[in-house]
């Protein structure tokens, strides 16, 4: 029986390589998703005056969007305090090299720790943050719901909690959905199959409120359907987070029928719908509860 999933356990050159796809495909640029997240950031002040804001960043990556983060925060602050969390030698060396272009974040403070997430809510680190993230990284978590946890015991009394993840309304998130109910074994939150309303369950369980905001944007997917073409394959393992699905005919054929039946053809162009969905939660004052 074919098993879907495990992508960046059972092949991370290939996760690696069908991202760098996945990215290529998107018709909104780098720079206008990542500057999209200057107004995720919660506009209040999150400490005292003279006292460094300090942000906790999980899965960081290239730190792209994290330095957007930032210097939103340093209008507001004195100073920032920013402990990264990523497991990837290579995605820290790709951070540090883009920090050397933005000398407006030279007062921040980097604490860089080369940790999986796991690894580091392990060490049981005592420090409190006043904003914790966590963009796009929370499929690969062993158990997201102990993230979850963890995350919000480091957070700091009136800190917030910032989520990024697949809308399950999108198209692709739609997909996933009809992946795992198709071909999954399990339990669909053991998988890299989450999506944002399994984070928004997690906080309505905890009785925790949060707000929500949306991006859709489209990518090009014209590739995927091009015979013999890696790019496209690649694209088709990271949108399946399947390793090699094209060597999977009934997982593939499906994939394809679904892409091309809710697609959009522009200047013949193949456009398929994602839509991140940004999920922000406040952690009130202890005297507040």
């Amino acid at each position: 029986m074919v098993k879907v999933g495990g992508l960046i356990n059972r092949s991370l050159g290939r996760y690696l390589a069908g991202f760098r796809a996945f990215a290529a495909a998107f018709e909104t640029s780098k720079e206008i998703y990542y500057n999209s997240y200057d107004s995720k950031v919660p506009d209040s002040t999150l400490c005292g005056s003279g006292v460094d804001v300090r942000v906790l960043g999980i899965g960081s990556g290239a730190g792209g969007i994290d330095c957007v983060i930032l210097r939103n925060l340093l209008q507001r602050h004195s100073g920032v305090y920013n402990r990264v969390i990523e497991p990837s030698k290579d995605m820290i060396e790709q951070y540090k090299a883009l920090l050397g272009k933005n000398t407006g974040l030279s007062s921040v403070k980097f604490d860089w720790r080369q940790q999986t997430a796991e690894e580091y809510f392990q060490a049981k680190a005592d420090t409190q943050f006043n904003l914790i993230h966590a963009i796009h990284a929370l499929y690969y978590v062993e158990d997201i719901n102990a993230a979850l946890r963890n995350m919000w015991e480091q957070l700091a009394d009136g800190g917030y909690m910032l989520v990024a993840m697949e809308s399950d309304e999108s198209d692709w998130g739609k997909l996933q959905h009809k992946l795992w109910e198709e071909f999954g074994r399990g339990d669909r939150l053991a998988s890299p199959f989450r999506m944002s309303g399994d984070i928004k369950q997690w906080l309505d369980t905890k009785g925790i409120s949060f707000v929500t905001s949306t991006d859709e944007t489209r990518l090009n997917v014209s590739k995927c359907f091009k015979e013999h073409s890696e790019t496209g394959n690649l694209l088709l393992d990271f949108l399946t987070k399947t390793p090699y699905v094209a060597d999977e005919p009934e997982v593939n054929s499906m994939v394809l029928d679904y892409i091309r039946r809710n697609s959009s053809e522009v200047d013949d162009k193949m456009l398929f719908q994602s839509i991140t969905e940004t999920i922000v939660a406040f952690k009130r004052c202890s005297e507040e509860k």
